[in-house]
């Protein structure tokens, strides 16, 4: 198909039909991504790659949560983890 890696190891299957989905679009579309082989498979294609981090800091800008630390706060409690950097950077980009 028209995916390079499809069925490697680099890529799930959610990232292989997300990304697949994306292509098969007409519409601009913007990719959810956190694991960094799909980010680069994605990216390669011609995508607009963005991740959780990156949502979260882009909500608090634009006043859609009160904290962005209060979110990453709560995900990390489950068993979401984003790196202490990122985070931080984020935190920092929209002041919080």
């Amino acid at each position: 198909g028209p995916l390079p890696g499809h069925g490697s190891p680099d890529l799930d299957e959610g990232e292989a039909a997300s990304i697949c989905l994306a292509l098969s679009s007409s519409e601009l579309v913007l990719i959810l991504i956190d694991e960094r082989a799909g980010r680069a498979v994605a990216q390669e294609l011609g995508l607009s790659v963005a991740g959780t981090a990156a949502v979260i800091g882009l909500a608090r800008q634009r006043g859609l949560i009160a904290s962005a630390r209060d979110v990453f706060a709560a995900l990390h409690a489950g068993d979401f983890r984003i790196a202490p950097a990122v985070i931080q950077a984020v935190l920092d980009r929209c002041g919080d």
